[in-house]
Parts: C-alpha cells; sequence; structure tokens
C-alpha cells in the first residue's frame, strides 16, 4: 500500500474504515465483560437502547496523558475521533504534566466530577494505582494506554514491548557485527513499559548476541535534549560505542542531534521506539537506524471504542471481573522497509 491508496480519489476513507474496525474490535474485547458481569447478575449490565431503558442520554470521558508529546496527542486524536462519532459524550484532555502527582490530582477531580470513563497514561505505574482504586470503586472503569499499572482495571491497550525491545536487539547485534559496546537511553523508574522495553531488549541481546556489552544504562526522562545530553556524556567517556537504544522515539532522536553534530553518526546504530512520524523520516534520511512502530491513532480507536461499550452498558468497573488485554500488531521498521507505512498511518 503506498500513501495514495488512501487518497479521497479511491473512494476508500482510511481513517473511517480503521474506526469501524476499532469499535467492532474493541466490542469483541469486552464482550466477555459484559458476559461475565450479567452472568453474575441480573440486574447488571444492561445495554443502551433507543427504547428507554436505563442509558444515559450524556457521557463524560476523559484523557488524563502524561505530557503532549507524539504518542500522546495520537491518542487523543483517536480516542477523540471514535468519542465524536457517538454525538453526547463531552470528551476532555487533559495534561499530566510528566508528574504523578498532577495525574493524582486530574485522576481524583475526575472521579469526584462523576465521569463515565478515564483514560490513563499513567507517569508512575505505581504511583497511580491507589487512585485507580479509588475509581474502581466509584464504579468508574479505567483504561490505561500503552503503560500499564500495577492496580488492575478495566483494560489495557499497548504493543508488545517486551518482544518487540528483543526484535530491536536482534536487529541492532547484526548490524554492529555482533559484538561491541551498547548503551540503552532510558525512561524513569516505576513505569512498566520502560522494564518491558529494557528487559525485553537485554534478554533478547543476551539470547543473540552474548558478546555485545550493555555498557551503560541512563535515564534521560523521555526527553530528547536530556537524551542528547546523556549521550554527550556517555560518548565522553566512552567514545567506542557502537550502538544505541532509545526507548522512546524522542530519546533517540535527541542521540541522532548530537551524533550529528558531533560527525559520528556513521559510526553508530541507533534504534528507537514508537514509531512516530519524525522518527520514519529519519530513517528515510539515512539518520535513525530504526524504530518499533505501531499505529497509535488505532490504539486511540481501540482504547475508546472499549469504554464507550462499557459505559453505554451500563457496566459498572465494580463489576469488571477481569482486566482485559489487548495487543496492537507492530513492525520493526528500518530503511528497508519503512516505506511500506502510508503517509495517512504516520502519526
Amino acid at each position: 500500500m503506498t500513501a495514495t491508496d488512501d487518497s479521497p480519489a479511491t473512494g476508500f476513507d482510511r481513517r473511517r474504515f480503521l474506526g469501524v474496525s476499532a469499535t467492532i474490535g474493541a466490542a469483541a474485547l469486552v464482550s466477555p465483560l459484559l458476559g461475565a458481569c450479567t452472568s453474575k447478575s441480573k440486574t447488571a449490565a444492561k445495554p443502551a437502547a433507543a427504547s428507554g431503558g436505563t442509558a444515559k442520554s450524556h457521557y463524560k470521558m476523559v484523557w488524563i496523558q502524561i505530557q503532549p508529546q507524539a504518542t500522546s496527542t495520537a491518542w487523543g486524536q483517536g480516542l477523540q475521533e471514535i468519542a465524536a462519532q457517538q454525538k453526547n459524550i463531552d470528551f476532555q484532555l487533559l495534561d499530566g504534566q510528566n508528574s504523578a502527582a498532577t495525574q493524582i490530582n486530574l485522576m481524583n477531580t475526575a472521579i469526584a466530577g462523576g465521569v463515565d470513563v478515564i483514560f490513563l497514561q499513567p507517569a508512575d505505574s505505581v504511583g497511580l494505582a491507589p487512585s485507580i482504586k479509588k475509581a474502581k470503586a466509584a464504579g468508574i472503569p479505567v483504561i490505561t494506554l500503552n503503560i500499564d499499572a500495577t492496580e488492575t482495571h478495566a483494560a489495557h491497550v499497548e504493543m508488545n514491548h517486551y518482544y518487540g525491545a528483543q526484535d530491536i536487539a536482534a536487529k541492532m547485534g547484526a548490524a554492529i557485527g555482533g559484538s561491541g559496546d551498547v548503551v540503552i537511553i532510558n525512561a524513569p523508574p516505576g513505569i512498566t513499559i520502560r522494564d518491558l522495553r529494557t528487559n525485553g531488549f537485554v534478554d533478547g541481546m543476551k539470547a543473540k548476541y552474548p558478546n555485545v556489552k550493555i555498557a551503560a544504562d541512563q535515564n534521560a526522562n523521555w526527553d530528547r535534549k536530556t537524551a542528547g545530553d546523556v549521550f554527550s556524556a556517555m560518548w565522553a567517556a566512552n567514545p567506542n560505542i557502537k550502538g544505541v537504544y532509545g526507548v522512546n522515539d524522542d530519546m533517540a532522536l535527541g542521540v541522532v542531534d548530537v551524533a550529528k553534530a558531533k560527525g559520528i553518526l556513521s559510526k553508530l546504530t541507533i534504534f528507537g521506539n514508537d514509531g512516530e512520524k519524525a522518527a520514519l523520516t529519519s530513517i528515510e534520511a539515512g539518520e535513525l537506524t530504526g524504530t518499533q512502530y505501531t499505529d497509535v491513532w488505532q490504539q486511540g480507536r481501540f482504547a475508546a471504542s472499549a469504554g464507550i461499550v462499557l459505559a453505554s452498558g451500563g457496566v459498572s468497573a465494580k463489576d469488571v471481573p477481569d482486566q482485559g488485554h489487548l495487543l496492537m500488531p507492530y513492525s520493526i521498521l528500518t530503511k528497508d522497509n519503512v516505506a511500506t507505512i502510508p503517509a495517512s498511518a504516520r502519526w
């Protein structure tokens, strides 16, 4: 498929098609939960109906992101796209300012305001657990995107971070000839996605390329500029580094910035993670080596669809017996296959 395959001239609206697909898929995701709830109580989930049952006429939903960045923005766009189609949902975007304390305050406000669904990207998987528990006690479903929490909740939507990171390790190990020093530019501790991406990379490298050494692993707080500074210090201490793994694309691109400035880009194999548009452009320019890509818009659509099905079905979070879990498809993109992602799927 090329970018022109999704143009209006073809009569095929890819985003509308994916929106419908997301709604159908999310209904499949939550249908076991609905079935479990209704099997326990005849008075539990009553579906929305035009003939007047107990369905609400209006719903309130919030998206509490970590901070504004490419992935968070794209999730919000996917969520908003599906919510807007319903014509009866007030959807609000809330900025967590990269702070667990801020997110906790936003959670408390949303719970007190009686929202029907909370979509959350936790800044701290452990720190947000009490707030998620509080929402559950109030009957409010919480759906997390990409970063899970230690407290069980209605559903979690993500790509497979662990196996994706293993695939990145395999690509990087091969690219550097199976030996040498590599470093990790990491996220802050306390976030499940950090552990999955780090452990997947370390385990994958150990299994396939035991002669590759993880020479350093340092936090750059998800930030492009910070990542560049961290890598500069790493390079000064060890100019034999052959590979760099940034656990998100912003940090990997920060390394690219510094490597270009120092004239050492050709000496490095640099991988990111997430698959944002800027990363794909950098791969095409011969700068970033690769990334793990998933369609983040589609993640948002699926999450929104699951939340809407739960809310409109009258399902209380207290009646959801188990946390739903949906893994979205991913690809490891390099210069060899980045062109397979059409413009309409580049977020």
